[in-house]
């Protein structure tokens, strides 16, 4: 009995984890980046302990005290990930070893996104890159980011060529003139992106933009605020229309 209800385990539990046709014995992805994510779990750990050992020699004056990076080196970690990733050429598994790499190391992040433009451009998984697409120029050289954005805005995830148009269009809703071609065209491009996406983080960032320069931009009618002044007595902001005044928000939280 034990004998077969063993037998039963191993057959509900074979298929969660998916091997490689080619190498039947091989790790499956799933299992490489539980690895992974074990060795950075690890990293973490002996990074405090160092930072940890180092504060103390620093407080006990001791000799020999060295500087400690300001987070773990993952340069073997990304080494590794991009390594698994080969593994999985062309498969859609390939895409969560090449986020990794560029979320931990950005010194590899070009040839991880080089693979991700040629191989992986239509891949719903390019989405979990998010906020990164927007910040590319920071990874990556500005030329390289321009590129890859163009490409991602070709994705056929709405989500994907979402966070590539915010990205692209990011700047103009910030600073172009309300009343130019130039707003009025990315403004339409993204509100029509928002209704397209299924990402709702995504599509509130997209309007939030919008409203806030349209709401609080610069040259723009502030908001109507009402309440008591220290004394009790009701006032409202508009009271105060045509005056220089100044306005200190806080909170005690």
């Amino acid at each position: 009995m034990k004998t077969l209800s063993l037998l039963a385990g191993m057959f509900l539990l074979g298929p969660m984890v998916a091997q490689d046709p080619a190498r039947p014995n091989a790790p499956s992805a799933a299992e490489r980046m539980q690895e992974l994510n074990d060795l950075q779990e690890q990293l973490v750990k002996d990074w405090r302990a160092e930072m940890t050992k180092a504060r103390e020699d620093a407080k006990a004056g001791r000799k020999g005290a060295r500087a400690i990076r300001m987070r773990p080196d993952y340069g073997p970690l990304a080494e590794k990930a991009l390594a698994y990733a080969k593994d999985f050429a062309g498969k859609d598994e390939a895409v969560d070893f090449l986020i990794m790499v560029i979320n931990l190391d950005q010194t590899r992040a070009r040839p991880a996104l080089e693979v991700l433009m040629a191989d992986h451009i239509d891949s719903p998984k390019l989405a979990e890159m998010g906020r990164m697409i927007l910040y590319l120029d920071r990874i990556v050289t500005p030329e390289f980011a321009k590129d890859a954005q163009a490409k991602l805005m070709k994705s056929k995830s709405a989500d994907v060529r979402g966070w590539a148009l915010f990205a692209v269009h990011q700047s103009t809703i910030e600073s172009a003139d309300l009343d130019g071609d130039a707003y009025k065209a990315a403004r339409t491009k993204l509100m029509a992106a928002a209704a397209e996406v299924e990402d709702k983080d995504l599509a509130n960032q997209i309007t939030g933009a919008i409203d806030e320069r349209e709401k609080f931009g610069i040259g723009c009618t502030a908001p109507d605020i009402a309440g008591l002044d220290l004394d009790g007595v009701a006032f409202k902001l508009s009271d105060y229309r045509g005056k220089v005044i100044f306005l200190d928000f806080w909170g005690d939280w």
